[in-house]
């Protein structure tokens, strides 16, 4: 397991010694410069994680904790594209590195060999920039220049897989983390985005035609999928549909046209206020891309639909649709990214100190996640939210530690803070998702009702 000490080493090594070869490297630093390499990336990397919404005068302020002097308009001068390469190149490495910790205490989650969620977000950048992140043009939503982020976590243990970044235009399907790099015994779950039946397929079985899954899965479904019964039989889902609230009905199927994935299919009516405010976000979303949002999707907002080809040994429909209700953890990840830590926003118009922000926010973002995975990950009622807050609070004391020697003291201070309130609270009325995780019966009544004669 990774302890303290391996931490340190680790965020030292790259941020030291490696950020000052990459400058060199990259042609940030051609000769000697009162500012090197590593001063210039710890101070952006630690000073927007410690307060995201920084001046230029922070920043200078914030290099003196290694003893660098420079004015505003000096560092200024020092964002340029070789700069951007640079920090760039630290955040490849950043991904790189694993941190092995004790996975969660969760007897629902520790039967598989992990637990992954993955998910996508995107970042506008300036116009200027299209030459090195092109967006998919037209609304300020879609814009000339993005970014698009790719993230894989493993919730057992809090590891983050990524990041992979590509233009804005990149199809989930065709995002830059391989299906085929998903652990043997593992659980994947993802959005709809990412939802393709060979996809599933050959994440389950890899290129093999074995029977036996090599990973498993739980996915929401696609509405226009087609379904077959086991004897080859079309199914007509509107005929199968539950009518009564919290019922939950169960089917083995087919997935695809082509009749290779065996799964087995939930179905269940969810409350009318939830389908209406699926509806909304459906509404939204089509007309953020110009369309008309289909009938049969609004329609079929009543009920949630979700596959799955772990056997019912492992988990019940019950367990199933819990595991549906983690997929919005990544997405409560990139919202504490975004309203936190404020990877998408800056005070500035310069093009290129708008790419260094974004990569040094995002390194930012990747050392705030392996503290907390020291610090308090094996409590399944941690926040992620409070535990964040602790970071940015001691990520000026962390900085100057590693520039004065004793970061472990630093580290072991934050690790030691996380003990303390940093847990969801629990709800009697309104259970969160790590209750239902540790066995809260969920919210709506469910029972799991056999599937008609011909359809199992």
């Amino acid at each position: 397991m990774t302890t303290v000490s391996q931490v340190v080493e680790t965020l030292t090594r790259i941020v030291g010694e490696e950020a000052e070869q990459l400058a060199h490297e990259v042609g940030f630093i051609q000769r000697q410069r009162a500012l090197s390499g590593a001063d210039f990336v710890q101070s952006l990397i630690f000073g927007w994680l410690q307060e995201p919404e920084i001046t230029l005068d922070g920043l200078t302020q914030v290099l003196q904790r290694r003893e660098v002097s420079i004015s505003a308009s000096g560092l200024t001068q020092r964002f340029t594209p070789e700069a951007a390469s640079l920090l760039q190149r630290v955040l490849e490495r950043l991904s790189a590195e694993q941190m092995e910790v004790e996975p969660v205490e969760s007897a629902l989650l520790k039967q598989f060999s992990a637990v992954i969620l993955e998910d996508s977000s995107s970042i506008v950048l300036l116009p200027e920039l299209v030459e090195v992140w092109r967006g998919c043009g037209g609304s300020t939503e879609a814009a000339a220049a993005a970014i698009k982020l790719f993230v894989r976590w493993d919730v057992l243990r809090g590891q983050l897989q990524g990041f992979g970044l590509t233009d804005a235009r990149c199809n989930d399907h065709r995002g830059p983390l391989a299906v085929e790099d998903l652990p043997t015994g593992c659980l994947y779950v993802a959005d709809l985005g990412f939802f393709g039946v060979e996809r599933l397929r050959t994440l389950a079985h890899g290129s093999g035609e074995s029977s036996r899954s090599l990973r498993f899965f739980v996915s929401r479904m696609q509405v226009k999928t087609a379904l077959l019964t086991r004897g080859g039989h079309r199914i007509v889902l509107a005929g199968i549909l539950p009518q009564q609230v919290g019922q939950v009905v169960e089917y083995g199927v087919v997935l695809g046209a082509a009749g290779r994935l065996p799964v087995r299919l939930l179905l269940q009516r969810v409350p009318q206020q939830v389908a209406d405010e699926r509806r909304e976000r459906i509404r939204e979303s089509a007309q953020a891309q110009g369309r008309e949002a289909s009938a049969e999707v609004l329609a079929l907002a009543e009920w949630t639909m979700v596959i799955t080809n772990v056997p019912r040994r492992r988990l019940s429909g019950e367990q199933v649709l819990v595991i549906v209700r983690l997929r919005w953890q990544i997405e409560r990840l990139f919202r504490v990214w975004k309203e936190s830590g404020k990877i998408d926003e800056w005070r500035t118009k310069k093009p290129w100190r708008i790419l260094c922000e974004v990569y040094a926010k995002l390194c930012a973002m990747l050392i705030q996640q392996w503290l907390i995975q020291l610090g308090c990950w094996q409590d399944p009622h941690r926040s992620v939210v409070k535990a964040a807050q602790v970071v940015r609070r001691e990520a000026g004391r962390l900085m100057s530690a590693l520039y004065e020697g004793h970061a472990d003291q630093a580290v072991g201070v934050i690790v030691r803070c996380m003990h303390s309130g940093c847990r969801l609270n629990t709800r009697k009325t309104n259970p969160n998702t790590a209750q239902f995780v540790m066995g809260t019966p969920l919210v709506w009544p469910t029972r799991t009702f056999p599937a008609p004669k011909g359809l199992t």
